[in-house]
This record gives structure tokens, C-alpha cells and sequence, in this order.
């Protein structure tokens, strides 16, 4: 039984993994377009990046040539009274010096301005023209076609560094009890973190972007654009811009594919000083099935990860067909084999007992057995008949005749193993067919039988009689049954003349 079961079991299992692997082909192929699609849409952040970075070097490089044009032609100078005003409204915290250090009492100024030096007329004439740089500022963060869709509509931390005079303005204003400047040598020294060959470029009247370095006022990795300013042909100061996490944020994250930020792994790194900017960290990390790196100018290193948890939840309505899809199939499956099985065996089996009828005697049965015998595995034919059949017909009806021959199935089917057969082949004739069983199984198989039958039926009185046979190489179905029933008769005359 075993052996027929075999093949069956084999196909559908290899049906059953045909159907999972075409379902899953179509995953696989989307899951491969979705990757094709979100490198291009990790190309399409990354030139936005690059446009931001442009439209902030602009921006700066704006405010820069604006500042300078009013330092090249001032309009007025200070009057007495308005020196005087300045100079009330310089005030000292920690060391510094300054306007609006910790409050707002200097209106003209939008922002604070710090210095090292105890002398406010020492900076009085730049006081005056610094409100060109509020105005450059507000203008240009009030840009309304400018900037959207490039990360430049938030307001990003402007301020200017003086060099000659020594101070340092901030657009906004800034508590000094909370921060304070301290690194007025910056350009010797490099004391703000700033790599010095940025520095260098300065005195070549361009733009620089720094490399990543850490704040002194935030705490936090940032980089920043320098744009020099010029006076009478030399270098008297800083336009200056940071980009820090929040701002590259927003140039990262777009509103038309919002799931996109909440699996993405995004972080930029300066090959020159080796700091990061972790710009964004998923909220699970399962596996990157998305990774995008580019390198943007000024040895900045951009890692884009997308977790594959984002196709899944983007692609759920794919995931549910796909699991509908295959459950329904391999359903499918197992409805046609459980059919074909019942059909099988139904065609195969004997309805009374239960057992295999003689449609089992088939060429392919023969063929496999001659296969056993002749590679030395042992095949005993054993053919069995139910005694005085007609006579419990006669006395007892042929009710129990047929109970006699069920008995006699179920006694059989528990004494053989689910590797044999065992056939009804008709009426009150049985054959049991033993492959690869010991030598002894053949002889005491009868008596296995009997005990078998006084368990089911002990107050009935059922005997049978039976003969064996040792199949040989060549050897038929016909031949091999026809040996062991010739077997059967002559016991069964045997057992006649001793009783």
C-alpha cells in the first residue's frame, strides 16, 4: 500500500510547489519593478538634494553680494545721538559683548550680535549697514517660487562673521547665557570644526560648503555654506548658512509617498572628516531590500536603505491576492487528489471488505514484483479460502455468510503489513501478497489469522484453510497465485483425512 501511495504523494507535492513558485513568480516580479522603481525615486531625492544645495549656495552667495554693496557704499554714518543710543544698548554676558545678548533692546538689529571686544565704537559704523543683511535674509527666505519642492522654504540659521572687527551677527536671536562665541580665530586655527582646506578656498572669493563638523551652539553634526565678503579687495568676512538634520529632512521626505520615510535608513557622510548626518532611521529594520548610494560634490556620501517591510504594507491588496490566490489553488490541489484518491480507490478496492479486489493483478503490479524477486528481495504468495462457506449459507443464511467473510478481511488486514496486499479476489477467496517479510512471517501468518479472528468473533466458529508460495524470477501473477492455491487445496485435503 505503501508503495502505491508513493508516486501519489510525489505529485501532488511537486503540483503543490508548481502552484506556490507561479504565485510567487509574480511577487518576485513585482518586488523587482517596486526595486527598480524606488532606486529611480532614491535618484529623483538625491537630485533634489543637489538642487537644494545649489539653491542655498545661491541664496547665501545673494545675501553675500548684498552685504557687500552696502559696505562698499555706505549711505550715512553715525550721528552722535545715535552712537550714543548704540552704545547704552551694548551690554557684556559671560565675557561677551554685544546687542540683544539677552533680550531684544536694540530694535534696529533683527537678530544678536556678539564681539570680544569691550568697545562699541570699535563695530558702530558696521551696526549701521548690518540691517542690509536682515533685509537680504527676510528677503530671501520670503522666496515664494523659489525653493518649494527643494527644501529651501523653512528658515535655515543665517548669521555673518566678522574678521576685521571681530564679531559675529546672528539673524536670529540668540540667549549668549545659553550660547556664547568664543572662536574668533576660526580661520587660523579652525576652531569650529571647519576642515582648513574649506578654508583656504575662502581666499579664492568662492562659495565653500564644509565638510560635516559638530555646532558649538546646537551640539549636533551640521555642515555650512561660506561665502566670502570682500571690502577694498580683501577678505573682511562670512556669509554663513547651516544645513543641519531637520533641514536635510526636508529635503529627504516627500508628501507624495509618506511610507517611504517611515521605513527609510537615510544618512550623509563628509569623506574628509568622517561624521555623519543621520538624516532618518526607519522604524523597523527587517531587511533592505532598496540600497541607493551616491556621492554628491564636496566629498559628501549619501546612503539611502528601504526596508522591505515598505513593499509589503505599499503592495497589500498584491500580499492579499497572492495569499488568496495560492490558498485557492493549492485548495484546488487537494480536492483533485483527495478525488483521484477516493476514485482510485474505489476502483481498486472491494466494497464489502475494504480490502484490494483482483483489479490490483495488474501488468505494472507484476512487473514490480519480478523486480523485487530479482534483485534477491522475497515475495510469498499466500492464497486463503473461507471453510464451509455453503454450509452457513444454508443453515445460518447468507447474512452471515457475508459476516463470515468480513470477519475473515478485518482478521487479515491486522495481521498483514501496510507494505503487503491483501486482496479479496471473490466470493470466500482471499490472497495475501508479502514483500521483502521474513522467512518465518509466510509460516506463521495463518495462525496470526486465526488469533485474530477468535479476538473479533470469539462466539463465532470461523475457519479458514490456505497455502504459500516463494515467488521466483519469471514467475506471473497467474503462476505465482496458481502455485500457492494449488498449496491451499492440498492442505485443505490434508486437514480433511486427519479430521
Amino acid at each position: 500500500m505503501f508503495i502505491m501511495k508513493l508516486p501519489h504523494k510525489a505529485l501532488r507535492l511537486f503540483i503543490s510547489a508548481s502552484v506556490v513558485v507561479l504565485t510567487s513568480s509574480f511577487l518576485i516580479y513585482e518586488l523587482i519593478a517596486s526595486h527598480k522603481s524606488m532606486n529611480g525615486y532614491m535618484r529623483y531625492i538625491i537630485e533634489k538634494a543637489d538642487s537644494s544645495f545649489l539653491y542655498d549656495k545661491y541664496q547665501n552667495q545673494s545675501i553675500a553680494a548684498h552685504l557687500m554693496r552696502t559696505l562698499a557704499t555706505p549711505e550715512k554714518t553715525l550721528s552722535a545721538d545715535t552712537r550714543n543710543t548704540l552704545c547704552q544698548s551694548f551690554e557684556s554676558v559671560n565675557s561677551v559683548y554685544g546687542l540683544n545678548l539677552t533680550q531684544h533692546n536694540y530694535p534696529p538689529l533683527n537678530g544678536t550680535l556678539q564681539t570680544s571686544v569691550d568697545d562699541c565704537e570699535r563695530i558702530a559704523d558696521d551696526v549701521l549697514l548690518l540691517p542690509a543683511f536682515d533685509q537680504a535674509v527676510k528677503v530671501n527666505r520670503e522666496q515664494i517660487d523659489y525653493g518649494k519642492g527643494l527644501a529651501t522654504s523653512e528658515e535655515k540659521f543665517h548669521y555673518y562673521l566678522d574678521l576685521q572687527n571681530q564679531y559675529i551677527y546672528f539673524y536670529d536671536p540668540i540667549n549668549t547665557r545659553q550660547f556664547a562665541m568664543h572662536h574668533w580665530a576660526f580661520l587660523q586655527k579652525g576652531s569650529l570644526g571647519i576642515h582648513q582646506a574649506d578654508i583656504d578656498e575662502l581666499f579664492s572669493g568662492r562659495t565653500v560648503l564644509s565638510s560635516i563638523y559638530q555646532d558649538d551652539r546646537t551640539g549636533l553634526n551640521v555642515m555650512s555654506f561660506l561665502t566670502p565678503v570682500y571690502l577694498d579687495g580683501k577678505l573682511k568676512g562670512i556669509v554663513m548658512v547651516d544645513i543641519n538634520k531637520r533641514n536635510l529632512q526636508n529635503i529627504v521626505f516627500t508628501r507624495d509617498r509618506p511610507l517611504v520615510w517611515r521605513y527609510l535608513d537615510a544618512s550623509v557622510t563628509d569623506t574628509d572628516s568622517d561624521k555623519t548626518i543621520i538624516i532618518h532611521q526607519s522604524e523597523n529594520n527587517l531587511f533592505p531590500y532598496v540600497h541607493y548610494v551616491s556621492d554628491l560634490p564636496g566629498g559628501l556620501h549619501v546612503e539611502f536603505s528601504l526596508d522591505i517591510l515598505y513593499f509589503i504594507v505599499s503592495s497589500w491588496k498584491l500580499f492579499l491576492f497572492y495569499l488568496l490566490a495560492t490558498a485557492l489553488l493549492l485548495n484546488m490541489v487537494r480536492l483533485h487528489f483527495r478525488l483521484y484518491h477516493n476514485v482510485t480507490r474505489e476502483n481498486i478496492s472491494d466494497a464489502m471488505t475494504g480490502l484490494y479486489n483482483r483489479k490490483i493483478l495488474t501488468p505494472t503490479l507484476e512487473q514490480r514484483l519480478q523486480r523485487f524477486v530479482s534483485t534477491g528481495t522475497p515475495v510469498t504468495f499466500i492464497a486463503i479460502d473461507l471453510d464451509k462457506l455453503k454450509m452457513i449459507n444454508d443453515t445460518q443464511g447468507h447474512h452471515e455468510g457475508d459476516r463470515a467473510i468480513t470477519l475473515l478481511a478485518k482478521a487479515i488486514e491486522a495481521s498483514v503489513r501496510k507494505s503487503d496486499y491483501a486482496i479479496r479476489l471473490g466470493g470466500d477467496e482471499f490472497c495475501i501478497i508479502l514483500v521483502d517479510a521474513e522467512p518465518d512471517m509466510a509460516t506463521r501468518l495463518p495462525e496470526r489469522i486465526a488469533n485474530h479472528l477468535r479476538t473479533v468473533a470469539p462466539e463465532k466458529d470461523i475457519r479458514f484453510s490456505s497455502g504459500s508460495y516463494s515467488m521466483q524470477p519469471n514467475d506471473t501473477l497467474h503462476d505465482a497465485y496458481t502455485a500457492s492455491d494449488e498449496q491451499l487445496y492440498l492442505n485443505k485435503h490434508q486437514n480433511r483425512q486427519r479430521s
